[in-house]
């Protein structure tokens, strides 16, 4: 009957641990200006990009292939256009 009280202390302290492992680990890789909606890791979807900053969406390619051309050129980068499979718009992104 006396372990009873040290595995139920046990199992807080995991707990706790466990909970301070995933505040830290979300501060740390899912950035503090991320807005909600967004997955903790980077993806192809997400709505912000690695600064924090929202995503332009297009509604049309035409419209985002235009702005690529414009930042390819300022830029002296490749981009690239690609269709959301989230929000079902056109983003530009960093050619790969």
């Amino acid at each position: 009957m006396g372990s009873a009280p040290v595995s139920n202390l046990v199992i807080l302290g995991f707990a706790i641990a466990l909970v301070v492992l995933v505040l830290f680990w979300s501060s740390r890789y899912g950035g503090r200006g991320r807005g909600r909606g967004t997955s903790l890791r980077r993806s192809a979807n997400a709505h912000t990009t690695a600064t924090g900053q929202a995503k332009k969406g297009y509604p049309h390619r035409e419209q985002a292939e235009a702005r690529a051309r414009q930042l390819s050129s300022r830029d002296g980068a490749p981009m690239n256009v690609y269709r959301c499979a989230t929000c079902n718009k056109w983003h530009v992104g960093h050619g790969r």
